[in-house]
C-alpha cells in the first residue's frame, strides 16, 4: 500500500492478461474513511492499513465490474456498501445505501458518469483537488483511455459524461485500472478529451 496524497492511499494487484494494475483505494477525509473498489489485500497491505489507523466507515463500489474483493472487506469490517441507484439492478448485490449525482459520501462528492455502465460514479474530493474514477477512464502506464467500446454500455453517453470533467478543478486523478496521474491531471484529461472529440 502506498500513500498517493494526503488522506489518499492505494494498493494494487497486477493483471497479467491486461498487463496493468487493478487498484483499490482508501480515502480518509475529516468526515470519515471509505474503501473504494477493493482488490486483494496482501498481509503487508493489511498491516499498513492497521498502522495508519485506516478504519473504514463505508465501502464504495464505482461500477458493477468493481465488486472485486468486496466480500473480504465486509468480512473484516462491518460497513455499509454504497452504490449508485442505477447500478443496483445489474450489480447482483443489495447495497445499504444508494447514491445519485451530487450526494456526499463522508466529504466526497458522488459524480455520476454513465456510459460504461448506467450507474458508473466517480468520487470528487474538492479540498484535495482529487478525482477518483472507476472505469470511466483508465490509465495503463499513466496514459488515459477508455475501456474498449465493446465493454461500454453506451459509448455516446460515456463521451458526454467525460465532458463533465472539464467543469471541475482537480490536480490528481486516481484510477481503478492503470496508474494515477499526480499533479496537473486536469491538463491531461482535457488534452485527452480534445483529442477524442
Amino acid at each position: 500500500m502506498i500513500q498517493l496524497a494526503d488522506g489518499a492511499y492505494c494498493w494494487s494487484s497486477f493483471n497479467p492478461e491486461k498487463k496493468f494494475n487493478f487498484n483499490g483505494h482508501i480515502l480518509r477525509t475529516p468526515e470519515g474513511t471509505v474503501i473504494v473498489d477493493p482488490v486483494p489485500f496482501s498481509a503487508d497491505d493489511l498491516s499498513c492499513i492497521e498502522a495508519a489507523g485506516l478504519k473504514p466507515d463505508a465501502l464504495v463500489i464505482t461500477n458493477r465490474n468493481h465488486l472485486r474483493e468486496y466480500q473480504s472487506v465486509l468480512k473484516r469490517w462491518k460497513i455499509p456498501i454504497v452504490l449508485h441507484a442505477a447500478e443496483v439492478p445489474e450489480a447482483g448485490i443489495t447495497p445499504e445505501r444508494t447514491v445519485v449525482d451530487g450526494d456526499a459520501i463522508f466529504g466526497l462528492v458522488c459524480v455520476h458518469l454513465p456510459g460504461k455502465s448506467p450507474g458508473e460514479i466517480a468520487l470528487y474530493w474538492p479540498e484535495r483537488r482529487l478525482f477518483l474514477l472507476g472505469d470511466a477512464l483508465i490509465a495503463p502506464g499513466g496514459k488515459l483511455r477508455t475501456v474498449p467500446a465493446e465493454k461500454q454500455d453506451d459509448p455516446a453517453a460515456l463521451k458526454r459524461s467525460l465532458e463533465l470533467l472539464r467543469t471541475y478543478d482537480f490536480d490528481h486523478l486516481l484510477v481503478g485500472d492503470g496508474d494515477p496521474l499526480l499533479g496537473d491531471a486536469k491538463t491531461a484529461v482535457v488534452a485527452f478529451l480534445n483529442k477524442n472529440k
